[in-house]
């Protein structure tokens, strides 16, 4: 239906009011305006969405400095204050940086690793020669191998059991056999 004459009348189902076209022109304008500041507000993200997020590109360091041996068992961004409560990492650490230490990435693995199956080892080796854990020291942000520790026990604990579901044994005191 197609109505021509009056004051604001209708062509094919659509105001020709004075203004009209005006207050549509108005109401995309908003909208366009306002998709746009939602997606600003959710822009995509790099993170790994912990305090860990700066050791990203440490993953694949790690993965090397092991040659892909063991398993992945996490990543932990290790302040600088931290180092110096343990003065022999922090000491070595500090050693083989070519810029002061803030924050380093520990990236852990699970297996069984000798000091000369790793890339830059670091510190004592048991009395075995073998280790069931190799943290993989990275500094940040130049993402540079600093050490590899073998070791006999996990250090700290790497997993976030909130996370998802633990694989293998649960951690738990020594049963006191081997």
């Amino acid at each position: 239906m197609v109505r021509t004459g009056g004051r604001g009348g209708e062509v094919g189902g659509a105001s020709c009011a004075p203004g009209g076209g005006i207050r549509r022109l108005v109401t995309v304008g908003v909208i366009a305006l306002g998709s746009l500041a939602v997606a600003g507000c959710t822009s995509a993200r790099d993170t790994l969405g912990t305090n860990s997020s700066p050791c990203f590109r440490a993953l694949a360091l790690g993965e090397d400095a092991v040659h892909d041996r063991g398993v992945f068992v996490g990543v932990r961004l290790v302040s600088a204050a931290t180092l110096k409560k343990i003065p022999r990492v922090d000491g070595v650490l500090s050693q083989r940086s070519s810029t002061p230490l803030h924050n380093v990435c520990a990236v852990g693995y699970r297996g069984t690793f000798r000091s000369t199956q790793v890339e830059r080892p670091a510190g004592r080796v048991s009395a075995s020669g073998v280790g069931h854990f190799a943290i993989v020291v990275v500094s940040t942000p130049q993402n540079v191998l600093l050490a590899t520790f073998v070791l006999e026990k996990e250090p700290v604990r790497f997993r976030h059991l909130a996370l998802g579901v633990l694989h293998g044994p649960a951690p738990g005191p020594s049963s006191g056999v081997g």
